[in-house]
């Protein structure tokens, strides 16, 4: 569990007034932490312990094993319409039924001359979740004295972290390297459009080679696939950020023998000038994304 608390200050930077980590202790529910309120509840309180000016007023975010994200073709027409009209469609793009779930949909610019996508139809984001996710996350936040502002999918968070106050222009690829997992995330601008889940992991020395060798593959079946996904789509170029650059300094290296696309490594403290982070800078990537989610950037 991670919580970050940033402030605005005087020429765009920002500081840190709050950073605490603390294990999340899963309990009978093992890997699903979202399974049991009351388990919920006791980790955020034993978070709550260790920070210092709790005002009780969040931005969670949801793991990426607990949310779908779906980039579809709907009709055109007011996004409150496309919201409704999509409950009679979300079947043949979810394996959940649509009354035991909970969606979000978001417009996806198409084209690189800034056009929305000509036509009937429009290309849009489609976010889902579990209800008994969302409602045993709300009400273990009531238990614990959280104010719950909003609730937003890690992966999310995480590309507005590594895309920077300035998203970049064009198609991109964003890929975190992750402790336990990775995330790969094609994108137009910032809007996102493929968004994978991998089971990469960097905990463990690498000396073969084979995780960064693994995690480059899925990053290139990654584009092949957004390519599917949006006309296309080829990227500007590929952002790397993460623990996996500690832990492995040749992946980089790895990605650019592979590739004619520029490889750049992100570290968001600095592209967000972000003062006063922890000693540790890798690993902050989502709970970064939502301290800056709600802030005019």
């Amino acid at each position: 569990m991670q919580y970050v608390v940033l402030s605005r200050q005087s020429g765009g930077a920002y500081r840190v007034e709050e950073c605490v980590e603390a294990p999340y202790v899963t309990g009978t529910a093992r890997g699903d932490i979202f399974a049991d309120p009351e388990i919920i509840a006791r980790n955020l309180k034993t978070l709550k312990k260790k920070i210092k000016n709790w005002d009780g007023d969040v931005y969670a975010g949801i793991q990426s094993k607990d949310v779908l994200l779906r980039t579809v073709e709907l009709p055109r027409m007011d996004m409150e319409d496309i919201k409704k009209s999509f409950r009679f469609e979300f079947g043949n793009f979810f394996p959940i039924p649509v009354d035991e779930a909970i969606y979000d949909v978001a417009l996806v610019e198409k084209s690189k001359d800034g056009n929305k996508a000509s036509g009937n139809v429009t290309p849009c984001l489609v976010a889902a979740v579990k209800i008994s996710v969302v409602e045993n996350l709300m009400m273990a936040a009531h238990d614990a004295g959280l104010k719950l502002s909003g609730i937003e999918p890690s992966p999310v968070a995480m590309l507005r972290c590594l895309m920077g106050p300035e998203p970049p222009a064009g198609f991109n690829v964003y890929a975190l390297a992750g402790l336990v997992s990775s995330v790969i995330i094609a994108a137009y601008r910032d809007n996102g459009i493929v968004f994978r889940n991998t089971t990469q992991a960097f905990a463990k020395d690498d000396p073969s080679g084979e995780n960064a060798s693994d995690f480059t593959r899925d990053l290139l079946s990654t584009v092949k696939f957004a390519a599917t996904q949006m006309r296309d789509f080829y990227p500007d170029a590929i952002y790397i950020g993460g623990y996996g650059l500690a832990a492995n300094p040749s992946l980089k290296d790895r990605v650019e023998e592979v590739t004619d696309r520029p490889v750049v490594t992100v570290n968001p403290w600095e592209l967000w000038e972000i003062r006063d982070g922890p000693e540790r800078t890798y690993g902050w990537e989502t709970a970064l994304g939502l301290a800056l989610g709600p802030m005019e950037v």
